[in-house]
C-alpha cells in the first residue's frame, strides 16, 4: 500500500511533540487523525475532540476512526501525556493518579480498543512515546519516571503478544525536547536548567517516521546517543549523577 493510502492516529495532537508528529507525517503523505481536548491550529485530515481518560471518549475515537478509515488503521501513536515536578513526599495523591491515568492507563486502554482496526490493516503498528526517563531515575520527577517505565514495559511485553496478528510495537524514548512541556506539568517545583542542549520536536518526528518506515525497529532513542549515555550513568557513575542531581534540584 503506498504511503498516501496509510492512516495514522496521533494523540495529543494540538501542541508539542504531537503537533510536530502530525505535521511531519502529513508532509510525507500520510493521512492523519488527530486526537486532543483542544482544537489544533493547523489542518488535519480528521480531528477528534476527546479526553483520553474517559471511557466514552475512547469509544468515540474507535467509532469515528472506523468510520473515517473504513474499519482499519495503519499506525497508532500514543503521544498524549503530562509531566510531574515534585518529590514523592510533595506530590499529591490526586496529581499522582492524574499522571498514571493519562500517561499509562489511557495508553493501554486506547491501544486495546483500536487493536481490531490495526489488525485489519494487515500490518499495523503501535508507537508509544515513552521517555529516556523510563531508563534513568530523575529526582523530583519520580512519578514521571515510574509511569514512563510502565509504558516502556507495556510496549516490550505487548510486542510478542501481537506479533502473530501482524501488529508491530515500537517504544520511543526521547531525551529533552523543546516543547513547553514543563509549563503544562503538575507539581510544585520548577525544573532546573539541566546540562545538555534540548532537541527540537521536528527532529524527533523525523526519527519516529523513519523508525516506522524501516519496520522491525523495537526501541528508538532520540537523540541516538542518549541510550549509551544512560548506560554509562547507570553503570559507571551513579553516585556522581546523584550528587549532581541533588545540586540541580536544590535538595538538602
Amino acid at each position: 500500500m503506498p504511503p498516501s493510502e496509510k492512516t495514522a492516529l496521533i494523540t495529543g495532537c494540538s501542541s508539542g511533540i504531537g503537533k510536530a508528529l502530525c505535521l511531519y507525517f502529513k508532509e510525507q503523505g500520510i493521512r492523519v487523525i488527530g486526537v486532543s481536548r483542544h482544537a489544533p491550529d493547523f489542518p488535519l485530515d480528521h480531528w477528534i475532540c476527546a479526553d483520553l481518560v474517559r471511557s466514552e471518549d475512547r469509544e468515540k475515537i474507535l467509532q469515528e476512526t472506523s468510520l473515517f478509515t473504513g474499519g482499519k488503521l495503519d499506525l497508532l501513536i500514543n503521544n498524549a501525556g503530562m509531566g510531574s515536578y515534585a518529590t514523592w513526599e510533595e506530590l499529591s495523591e490526586e496529581d499522582l493518579r492524574k499522571v498514571f491515568e493519562l500517561d499509562f492507563f489511557a495508553v493501554v486502554l486506547l491501544t486495546r480498543k483500536l487493536l481490531p482496526l490495526l489488525e485489519n490493516s494487515g500490518k499495523g503498528t503501535v508507537i508509544n512515546i515513552s521517555s529516556s526517563a523510563s531508563r534513568l531515575w530523575v529526582p523530583c520527577m519520580g512519578a514521571y519516571c515510574a509511569v514512563k517505565s510502565a509504558v516502556s514495559m507495556f510496549s516490550d511485553s505487548l510486542r510478542p503478544e501481537l506479533a502473530s496478528r501482524g501488529i508491530h510495537v515500537m517504544d520511543v524514548r526521547p531525551g529533552q525536547i523543546s516543547t513547553g512541556f514543563s509549563s503544562r506539568a503538575c507539581g510544585c517545583r520548577r525544573p532546573p536548567d539541566a546540562p545538555g542542549a534540548k532537541s527540537n520536536a521536528r527532529g524527533l518526528a523525523r526519527a519516529v517516521y523513519r523508525g516506522w518506515r524501516s519496520s522491525g525497529r523495537n526501541v528508538l532513542y532520540y537523540p541516538w546517543w542518549i541510550g549509551m549515555g544512560i548506560f554509562f550513568i547507570r553503570n559507571v557513575i551513579p553516585g556522581i549523577y546523584d550528587r549532581i542531581s541533588r545540586k540541580l534540584w536544590k535538595l538538602k
